[in-house]
């Protein structure tokens, strides 16, 4: 282990056997990498983390603006946009994969589905105050029962007011029973 991994200037470096180990190349592909602007700290020691930036297997650090991409060499930013690019491809074909898997539902049919329970929603909420109304009326005079069934009129229709315009109910407060 020693002869593979060094210490130098504060990097983890990798002998060229090992780095040749790492990525599964031959010596003729590293060779290659140097001459294309592969980072090497010494003859035969290639920084490990500088490497797999330049490789764009890792985010290189500090890329954080157009500007810093513009800093880079051409060869590094082809290799910076053709990272981002295998990244994009990627994303895009496991959102394709999740859709032909059923894992997303197409907006429309949310939207249809989602209209149709808000309108029996609607409509069993606003049938509620007349048949509370119905049930109580042996037991209170007609005009109190008219009194309740308006009540829960008004306060059915407070709650999906509400809930139409911000999604989230808040009772009245402070509201006294009228008689």
């Amino acid at each position: 282990m020693d002869n593979k991994v060094k210490i130098i200037n504060d990097r983890i470096c990798l002998s060229t056997a090992a780095m040749c180990e790492v990525f599964n190349i031959d010596k003729s592909t590293l060779k290659r990498w140097s001459d294309d602007g592969c980072p090497k700290v010494a003859r035969g020691w290639w920084p490990l983390k500088e490497v797999l930036e330049w490789r764009g297997l890792v985010s290189a650090a500090g890329i954080k603006t157009e500007k810093d991409i513009e800093k880079l060499s051409l060869k590094e930013q082809k290799l910076y946009f053709e990272a981002k690019y295998k990244q994009a491809q990627s994303e895009a074909a496991e959102f394709k994969n999740a859709i032909q898997r059923g894992e997303y539902i197409p907006k429309d049919e949310i939207i249809a589905e989602l209209q149709r329970f808000f309108i029996v929603l609607k409509r069993s909420m606003l049938g509620y105050s007349r048949r509370i109304a119905t049930e109580i009326s042996p037991f209170v005079d007609a005009i109190e029962a008219r009194r309740i069934e308006k009540m829960i009129t008004e306060l059915t229709n407070d709650a999906l007011e509400q809930l139409s315009i911000d999604g989230i109910y808040k009772a009245p407060k402070g509201k006294k029973a009228t008689g």
